[in-house]
């Protein structure tokens, strides 16, 4: 694991242009038992420990419903990440590839996701496993997770077709 602002070899660090306020707003916070990235899991297990999603009011009330789900979708802020690298090399192997080849926490824009199981809700918190965050990271969304539902429309003509020809 890189230690922290460290440059591997064949890793690029470039100066980030002027921040902007994108009007991001924590809805919460997220409780795991991780304190230090070394402890933290590269991802999260849905047999892993159980951890807390701790929201904010007024979003505590977006809650409602969020029982009809199993599997949830977590977007969260990487706030202890570096946002400079274009190359790294994960494995520190002499192997170095795009920030965005890969799930390097290091991103421009460090946004993090896991897809959870749903535990319990207790009132404003959600207990969920399958988290891959620090203690204490800041909350941005909850969705359920996508593969849950079925399209609403069948494709039509003129949608981007794969390769396979399906859409």
């Amino acid at each position: 694991m890189v230690r922290e602002n460290e440059i591997r070899q064949g890793e690029i660090a470039v100066e980030a242009p002027a921040a902007r306020d994108a009007g991001l707003h924590f809805i919460g916070r997220i409780a795991t038992p991780w304190t230090h990235r070394r402890q933290c899991p590269r991802q999260g297990r849905h047999d892993g420990p159980t951890c807390r999603i701790e929201l904010f009011e007024p979003w505590d009330a977006a809650l409602a419903g969020i029982e009809r789900y199993r599997q949830l979708e977590i977007l969260y802020w990487l706030d202890q990440s570096r946002r400079d690298l274009v190359l790294q090399s994960p494995a520190d192997d002499g192997e170095v590839r795009g920030t965005f080849a890969l799930r390097s926490p290091v991103r421009p824009n460090p946004i993090g996701t896991s897809i959870v199981l749903l535990v319990a809700r207790e009132g404003a918190s959600l207990l969920v496993r399958g988290l891959d965050c620090l203690d204490g990271t800041p909350l941005l969304d909850i969705k359920p997770d996508r593969s849950g539902f079925v399209p609403l429309a069948p494709p039509q003509p003129g949608d981007f077709q794969t390769g396979d020809g399906e859409p």
